[in-house]
């Protein structure tokens, strides 16, 4: 009977060993670019809010959410999985965010110059 316990138990065990393996080695739901247009949305928003304090904060944070999320088509939880995937890779992420913060740059560029095409 003890046996059987610790049979069990080693299973259960390396069948939680081999799903956190998979779990490691998951790719990135969405795909980079819009994951960078994402992210560089979800920069300047937070930009935005940074003067803003309390219950204005949370309501106006909420709406710029839900309006990133729905124009790129994309929920919060996707851009978390997809983040999750990346941050394994500290290689990729660096790329990724030095892509974000160049999209941010000519967001900004022609924020300030509209006659600027992008």
């Amino acid at each position: 009977m003890t046996r059987l316990v610790y049979l069990i138990i080693a299973c259960f065990m390396m069948s939680i060993g081999l799903y956190s393996c998979e779990a490691e080695t998951a790719e990135p739901q969405l795909s980079e670019e819009k994951l960078v247009n994402t992210l560089a949305d979800i920069h300047i928003a937070e930009a935005a809010l940074q003067a803003l304090r309390g219950k204005t904060k949370d309501s106006i944070s909420q709406a710029y959410y839900e309006q990133i999320y729905s124009i790129h088509g994309v929920d919060s939880a996707l851009v978390q999985t997809s983040l999750e995937a990346i941050r394994r890779q500290p290689e990729q992420m660096k790329d990724l965010y030095d892509q974000v913060m160049e999209r941010v740059e000519k967001l900004n560029a022609l924020a300030k110059d509209p006659e600027d095409k992008e």
